[in-house]
């Protein structure tokens, strides 16, 4: 950390070099304790490209371990491919840096209990970018649940349908399952952890599993009963199959007091009067495009928490709660047989 007037300014190195790296730097950017240290990305080429044009000045390295080493360096932004997620986390934990790790956390169960467990272990902060967490409508949502809006919860849904284009930036490699991990894990989690974060943690799963598409090596679509510990029921889903139809990301919940559909609200108990639904006037998940996530509010809130030790909405640890989702409904759909869930100690 250096010292710039009153301003603490804290190192960062980024590792990867696509589209959500190129986010991460511009919110970096717009936090005033922040600047970007070093670049370190899959070969030097494209690491120098991109500091060139992203982060004028930040050092260049070719090896991810040189990069660790580097003092100035205090925050590791972790945007490689999926399948790099868990083990380049590990080792920015050990070496004793705070991490923002782009999701999904891991992509199997062997790479989930390891970061978990190193997660446990480690000194610095750390914040995953299930991004639906700071969301607005999402943040709205969350409020009204905590205020008993529609009483108790007894169904929650959520679903992730974003057919994937051969336009997509990552096409090449998230076709592919031993870089991508499988729909319900690479994009899919974000169902699973908002379910979790609206509805508490989840305790079984039955899922199935289809494609429409023969360009993927896995099966492309999604949909998994679920059972909360709570006593509620719901569905999670991901499909990454349509590419003639939007992006969409679904909010279904069912209280005893009213509901909520995306951004529409039915609650009588604020509403007494109520005979149509309400429309929440809030920005929603309506895009795929990773210009349009809130990672300024994601980056933002790590930062306060490294400098002011306050929570963070997505550490690794809870993440990994919500890979333990995906995960067990991605093997309930290739077994065909109901799977529990086992608890975690935070």
């Amino acid at each position: 950390m250096v010292n710039t007037g009153d301003v603490k300014r804290i190192g960062v190195g980024m590792r990867g070099t696509g589209q959500v790296a190129v986010e991460h730097v511009r919110a970096f950017d717009s936090n005033p304790h922040t600047y970007i240290a070093a670049v370190c990305g899959r070969s030097r080429e494209s690491a120098d490209a991109f500091a060139a044009r992203y982060a004028p000045g930040a050092k260049v390295y070719d090896h991810y371990e040189d990069m660790l080493n580097d003092l100035q360096v205090e925050i590791v932004s972790e945007c490689m491919p999926n399948y790099l997620h868990a083990p380049d986390a590990i080792l920015a934990l050990q070496a004793d840096k705070h991490v923002l790790l782009e999701k999904p956390a891991g992509i199997t169960p062997e790479e989930v209990d390891a970061l978990y467990e190193a997660a446990g272990r480690a000194k610095g902060k750390t914040i995953v970018s299930f991004l639906m967490r700071w969301n607005p409508l999402v943040e709205c949502i969350h409020a009204l649940l905590e205020r008993k809006a529609i009483g108790d919860v007894f169904f929650a849904g959520a679903d992730y349908w974003h057919g994937i284009k051969s336009t997509f930036a990552s096409y090449n490699w998230i076709r592919k399952k031993e870089f991508a991990g499988g729909a319900m894990i690479t994009g899919g989690c974000h169902a699973a952890d908002l379910g979790r974060y609206l509805n508490g943690e989840v305790a079984e799963v039955y899922a199935f599993s289809t494609r429409q598409r023969d360009d993927f090596d896995y099966e492309t679509t999604f949909s998994a009963t679920v059972k909360y510990r709570n006593g509620s029921v719901g569905r999670l889903s991901a499909a990454l199959d349509g590419t003639r139809y939007p992006y969409q990301f679904n909010i279904d919940l069912l209280g005893s007091k009213g509901a909520i559909r995306n951004e529409r609200l039915y609650t009588k108990e604020l509403f007494p009067g109520q005979d149509k639904w309400i429309h929440i006037q809030a920005q929603g998940p309506d895009s795929g495009s990773v210009a349009h996530h809130p990672f300024k509010a994601e980056i933002d809130e790590l930062v306060d928490a490294i400098l002011y030790n306050t929570p963070v909405r997505s550490d690794i640890r809870d993440a990994c709660l919500s890979m333990d989702v995906a995960l067990a409904i991605t093997e309930s759909a290739r077994t065909g047989k109901p799977l529990t869930i086992q608890p975690r100690a935070l």
